[in-house]
């Protein structure tokens, strides 16, 4: 694994977890996760799989695995990019026009999943300037 690649998984480590960790403070983030119900997998330039559930409530995700069943799909194939992405400086609408980001199954799933994906970067903006 080299330093890009490096650097975009444990950028989505973080997403992944800091969802996990804001929601048990916040009680927005707390909310969007509860009325939320999705399965997410990523997968990341060659090398990155990950996924995240969203199940009535309930909050989990892994990294280097594989769903056997999700809703939706999301390839971001270069890394660069999906750093760029992770770190809300990537436009994910612009990302997905331009072929950057690609996007299988359900759509409406994860134009709610942007709701979660801004308030974790709302959250952590005053701290670090990104994810």
């Amino acid at each position: 694994m080299d330093k890009d690649e490096f650097q975009a998984k444990f950028i989505f480590y973080m997403m992944c977890k800091g969802i996990e960790e804001v929601a048990a403070v916040e009680e927005e983030m707390k909310e969007e996760v509860e009325e939320y119900e999705a399965k997410i997998q990523w997968n990341i330039g060659e090398n990155i799989k990950g996924y995240q559930i969203f199940d009535a409530g309930e909050y989990s995700f892994a990294v280097d695995d594989v769903l056997e069943d999700p809703d939706v799909t999301m390839t971001i194939p270069d890394v660069n990019n999906a750093k760029l992405f992770f770190t809300g400086k990537l436009d994910p609408t612009g990302a997905y026009m331009s072929g950057d980001l690609t996007i299988e199954g359900n759509l409406q799933l994860i134009m709610e999943y942007s709701g979660v994906a801004e308030l974790l970067q709302d959250f952590l903006e005053p701290l670090t300037g990104s994810i």
